[in-house]
């Protein structure tokens, strides 16, 4: 065989090859699901939800999101309509754990894990969700930010019946280094294609109000927004400018509509002692934090020299963890964003249920004025 047709059939090879993309998975969980459930040709699907799958007559859901990643696989057992009007974290961990309790082999590794998660049966199980559908009555309730309990129910006659811990590790089938990676890849990435922010919704008298929020952990920890106008028949807008400072920060940290255009350079406190960082736009860490179920909280601890350190906790009250943002804004961080970035430092995913006082420390956190 000639050199010029060698050098053609690789030529040829390499366009083949580039045309065929490896199938992403979001975890490595996810990844061993599949090849344990047999799951051929996941790295055709666009982007979306399919229901083209099913395990041992039962349906599944996968669905794919827009970096081409497989960001879940599980029984089919809850309707988008559920999942639209009472978001909450469980729907995915319910689909993807009974799915895999009933795949994997008893004597796998995945199975002696799953036998140390703190998941009680109390009625039916794991089997049981074999005969459940999205038709199928269910009901969820859960204790502070400890634990959940849900039940499916036909009628009268309860079918299936489960507790489990509050514990996001759990519920994303994930360990604390991989949720970390996640988050910051998700930073990087930056807002999805088409994403809105949502418009101000003011509805008062006079041109200065303030929409009183919630407190955490401490009355100087809140979420208040605070609004202006110039004339009472000018629509409203986030108070914005040098001369109520601390304000103008609140609002930038922590409304949804702020679109300010602040750039951190954030440094993650990896656990093992790890560190990452990256340069994002504030908002991105906002809306990815608000997108999660995280409700925001902003604290200020001081002003030293024309710097504002400042927290926000971003507290997810459904998944039992927080986001604490460690911040440092610069005056000029407001003023000329393109020339100066706030400094930044994350703890993420801090388990609510034992939260020690030495990260939160409430009585160093000034009244907003």
């Amino acid at each position: 065989m000639g050199i010029k047709r060698i050098i053609l059939l690789v030529i040829v090879a390499l366009a083949i090859c580039s045309d065929v993309r490896a199938t992403e998975y979001a975890t490595k969980g996810l990844e061993r699901l599949a090849s344990c459930v047999g799951l051929d040709g996941l790295a055709s699907l666009p982007p979306g939800i399919h229901y083209i799958y099913a395990y041992r007559g039962r349906k599944l859901s996968v669905r794919v999101n827009e970096w081409n990643e497989v960001e879940h696989i599980g029984l089919l057992l809850f309707p988008e309509e559920l999942r639209r009007q009472y978001p909450l974290p469980i729907y995915d961990f319910l689909e993807r754990y009974l799915l895999a309790r009933n795949a994997f082999p008893d004597d796998s590794d995945e199975q002696f894990r799953m036998d140390w998660d703190k998941v009680h049966f109390a009625h039916g199980d794991a089997r049981t969700a074999l005969s459940l559908d999205t038709m199928t009555s269910f009901s969820e309730s859960h204790v502070g930010l400890r634990v959940y309990k849900v039940s499916w129910t036909d009628g009268d006659r309860k079918l299936l019946e489960m507790s489990f811990q509050m514990d996001y590790q759990l519920l994303t089938g994930c360990n604390a280094l991989e949720l970390e990676s996640m988050l910051f890849r998700k930073l990087r990435r930056g807002l999805p294609k088409g994403t809105k922010l949502p418009q101000t919704n003011v509805s008062a008298d006079g041109t200065e109000h303030t929409k009183y929020g919630k407190t955490f952990i401490s009355p100087m920890i809140r979420n208040d927004l605070f609004y202006t106008r110039m004339d009472k028949d000018d629509p409203w807008t986030l108070v914005a400018d040098t001369a109520r400072m601390v304000k103008t920060i609140s609002n930038i940290m922590i409304a949804p509509e702020s679109d300010h255009d602040m750039k951190m350079r954030v440094k993650l406190d990896k656990y093992g002692l790890r560190t990452d960082t990256a340069t994002v736009d504030y908002k991105v860490w906002r809306q990815l934090c608000i997108e999660e179920g995280c409700v925001p909280y902003f604290g200020l601890k001081s002003k030293i020299d024309g710097v504002y350190r400042c927290s926000v906790f971003m507290v997810n009250e459904t998944g039992g963890y927080l986001h604490l943002l460690s911040i440092d804004v610069p005056e000029s961080a407001i003023m000329m964003p393109e020339w100066k970035l706030a400094l930044a430092r994350i703890y993420c995913y801090i388990p609510l249920y034992n939260v020690s006082d030495n990260v939160l420390n409430p009585t160093e956190f000034e009244p907003v004025k």
